[in-house]
């Protein structure tokens, strides 16, 4: 399975925070399942330490996806551009259509690792909380 993960997915799960859902913390522990950040995630989550909201740093957390092999961060590219969901929230659609293009691309099961109601309610993607 591929495992698409939202800022706060991805901070929950590097500081094991007990706020990352049950399910979602089993998918990221199956060592059988593809783990993809979004790069927006990447640009919020330095947002969000450079603004003293989170700790972790973007340098620790490049150091964790760069660790772990399961992990790759996914470049916004014209193709998930293209499948943007124009309902959504700029960082919500990119997520949403990072999920969809690899969906697409086949191979797989998606999953988006959010528990953000817009994504969610959104019946674009399959989220796990």
């Amino acid at each position: 399975m591929t495992c698409v993960l939202d800022t706060h997915a991805l901070v929950w799960h590097l500081t094991g925070s007990e706020r990352l859902g049950q399910n979602a913390g089993a998918l990221l522990c199956d060592p059988a399942n593809r783990i993809v950040i979004p790069t927006i995630a990447m640009a919020e989550l330095r947002y969000l330490h450079h603004r003293g909201r989170i700790r972790l740093s973007y340098t620790e957390v490049l150091t964790s996806i760069e660790n772990d092999e399961r992990c790759m961060l996914f470049p916004l590219t014209e193709p998930v551009l293209a499948l943007l969901p124009v309902e959504l929230e700029i960082h919500d659609a990119i997520i949403c259509a990072t999920a969809i293009l690899l969906r697409e691309e086949g191979g797989d099961a998606v999953r988006v690792l959010t528990c953000d109601r817009q994504i969610a309610g959104s019946g674009l993607v399959k989220a796990v909380w």
